[in-house]
């Protein structure tokens, strides 16, 4: 058996996330589908992170076991002459045989797209969310500051009745901000694993601190009270791309 470690690239738009759902179209199904096509046998997937409804990912891994002798070069060219356009494969290799792309990673980069012009170019409608306004950045870096860190994360978790967590406490390793130009910038976000919905809540809430909706000195009583009703909206989908995902050996492109 080997164990076939790949990168996927995709817009999120269409599809209910990364996991397969009766609901309609996921990462998963289409993968997997196409993987089965290709090497003639059922395939299970792993992947790194699973990515809700409307998000993207610039560099999502996956992995799953095949006895098939494999190109990889002619399995990466084959994937993306049949996956939908707007899913690809980056790359593949030949990972070790206790490679998991969950267990493995160290962290795991979010990033989410804000535009603050008073219109917002047809280009990133679909890639960010629409702020227009002032927005005072010097409160959001000072209330990020303080979500950094290990924190009992319970308000900024939706409930997802598919999903349970033995507890909510989660370690965020970096929030940044990073200005692209006068009108659009993004949030870096960092840790070893999020809640449910949880960076597009961190999100919400500091926009909401960012417009005078929620005070900065707010955010321990926040984190304290564990009442999800109590922090900003839940940031849209669109706006959210995982970006990339750390591992000890990092991931090499062949």
């Amino acid at each position: 058996m080997k164990n076939i470690r790949l990168i996927i690239s995709y817009d999120g738009g269409r599809f209910l996330g990364w996991q397969k759902t009766s609901m309609g179209p996921s990462i998963e199904e289409n993968l997997e589908n196409v993987l089965h096509q290709i090497l003639q046998e059922p395939i299970i997937l792993q992947a790194a992170s699973r990515t809700d409804a409307g998000v993207h990912a610039h560099e999502q891994v996956v992995n799953f076991f095949t006895e098939k002798p494999i190109d990889l070069n002619k399995i990466t060219n084959s994937l993306n002459r049949l996956l939908p356009k707007d899913i690809v494969v980056l790359d593949a290799q030949i990972a070790p045989d206790h490679f998991h792309p969950t267990l493995d990673c160290l962290s795991k980069e979010y990033r989410y797209y804000i535009s603050t012009g008073p219109i917002q170019p047809p280009n990133h409608r679909f890639y960010a969310w629409h702020c227009p306004g002032h927005l005072d950045k010097e409160l959001i870096k000072k209330a990020a500051e303080q979500l950094v860190g290990t924190h009992d994360f319970s308000a900024f978790c939706n409930l997802k009745p598919s999903e349970s967590y033995t507890h909510h406490v989660r370690e965020v390793l970096n929030i940044q901000i990073h200005e692209t130009d006068a009108h659009h910038f993004y949030f870096q976000v960092m840790g070893k694993s999020f809640l449910y919905k949880m960076v597009r809540n961190i999100v919400g809430t500091l926009i909401f601190v960012g417009k005078g909706k929620l005070r900065c000195e707010d955010i321990p009583l926040l984190l304290s009270c564990r009442d999800r009703t109590k922090i900003g909206m839940t940031a849209p989908a669109h706006g959210l791309t995982l970006y990339r995902l750390n591992y000890a050996n990092g991931l090499l492109r062949s």
